[in-house]
């Protein structure tokens, strides 16, 4: 039994049956099965998630009583063994039906022949498998849905945009400039057999491209983290100031509080919130990881205000719960699973974390506002909300600006606010 595969499958049994996100997902699969090529694991799961609606929709074609009647593993085989024919040029097209054959022998008995024949018809259909000309959700494998949200948001530039979230993305890398000087870094990973090169966007990202970078001694050394260029563009925007006070009111699993904590030289105090106890841990193993020591974390839910912290803040980020649609290209089960009927719930969640995070601000201080989608509903609307209503009137906006899914980037928006005065 190829482990890779089982690996894969396993990964993806989490994202469609149990609703696990794609990262956790594949991350727990490489735990189990340790020796996995994890580059091999991590491209092949996460192009299979990229490309579920159109996979589907071939599915559906060929089998004779349609897609609706495929158990789930046997299904997400097929999916595997036919994105495997088209898109993973390393595995011929005999050894895909093979590996999947086996895989089918050891996680779904009993529907190998099955598998096998549906391979086997699409090898001698695959040419004869037409996208229709009018579905541009199994051009983009997105949901039709959100297409049409994006279309009536930004005109012709959706399809620009669908096309860079369908795409993957090379990886960011932050320094710990606390720790380590950029160069350095470089040096040890092209020496490491992995392509990286300094970001023109920040001066503490690199962008590269391969695999071992979260196993290495670097990143367990604290020298190195895992973050987004857009995140970290948005987190230098605000920037917080040695010695200052600082609240990350969604804060886990810790990453922008951290990289707050590097630019302020570890000097100062950052209350870093969730509202689940184990997702703090994962904020305290962060700091201990990077030997930072100015994070502290709280038990704190963002939407209920806390009158004890009014007031009390020189900066406040606000990165609250959002549809994702600017990380699709990460984090694909979002094409598939995300729904905008759902978003107007998401809007409510993000204005009560955002007063409260105008409340908190101190006179003078400055709020920042963010998500990972290029929803407006949830940026500039939100923002253009909270400020029309008469306790909000008086808040400055200092910067706003929606980063676009291009050039290494992910789909971001952030708004800094000045809490000039307060009724």
């Amino acid at each position: 039994m190829n482990r890779d595969w089982l690996a894969v499958f396993e990964s993806l049994k989490d994202v469609y049956t149990d609703g696990a996100y794609s990262n956790m997902a594949i991350g727990e699969a490489l735990f189990h099965h340790k020796g996995c090529k994890e580059s091999f694991v991590r491209n092949y799961a996460k192009g299979v998630l990229r490309d579920t609606i159109r996979l589907d929709y071939f599915i559906d074609k060929l089998a004779s009583k349609g897609i609706d009647k495929i158990k789930s593993r046997p299904l997400i085989i097929l999916r595997m063994g036919i994105y495997a024919i088209e898109s993973l040029g390393s595995v011929p097209d005999h050894a895909a039906v093979n590996e999947s054959v086996n895989l089918a022998r050891k996680v779904a008995r009993g529907s190998e022949g099955f598998v096998n024949g549906m391979l086997r018809s699409y090898l001698r259909e695959k040419d004869n498998l037409q996208i229709p000309a009018d579905r541009d959700d199994l051009l983009y494998s997105v949901n039709p849905a959100i297409i049409s949200l994006l279309r009536g948001q930004y005109g012709e530039e959706a399809d620009g945009i669908l096309k860079a979230l369908n795409e993957p993305q090379r990886t960011i890398i932050r320094v710990n400039r606390l720790r380590v000087d950029r160069g350095d870094v470089i040096d040890s990973l092209n020496a490491m057999g992995i392509e990286a090169e300094a970001s023109n966007e920040s001066p503490n990202a690199i962008e590269a491209s391969g695999s071992g970078i979260v196993s290495s001694d670097m990143y367990k050394a604290g020298m190195i983290s895992m973050q987004s260029l857009s995140s970290m563009i948005a987190i230098e925007a605000l920037k917080p100031s040695i010695g200052s006070r600082v609240l990350d009111m969604c804060a886990a699993p810790g990453g922008k509080s951290a990289y707050m904590a590097e630019l302020m030289d570890d000097e100062g105090d950052i209350t870093a919130c969730d509202i689940h106890d184990h997702r703090l841990e994962l904020i305290n193993k962060t700091q201990e990881r990077l030997g930072l020591s100015i994070i502290r974390t709280l038990k704190s839910d963002g939407t209920v205000s806390n009158p004890k912290m009014e007031d009390s803040f020189d900066f406040v980020l606000a990165d609250v719960p959002c549809s994702g649609l600017g990380v699709m290209s990460s984090k694909p089960e979002i094409a598939f699973r995300s729904n905008p009927e759902s978003y107007a719930e998401l809007t409510d969640i993000q204005k009560s974390i955002l007063r409260n995070a105008v409340f908190y601000a101190k006179p003078g201080g400055r709020i920042e506002y963010s998500t990972c989608t290029l929803n407006k509903d949830e940026n500039e609307k939100v923002i253009e909300s909270i400020m029309a209503e008469s306790a909000y009137s008086l808040l400055s906006v200092i910067e706003m600006k929606t980063l676009m899914p291009y050039n290494s980037k992910v789909g971001f928006f952030y708004c800094i606010l000045e809490k000039n005065s307060w009724d």
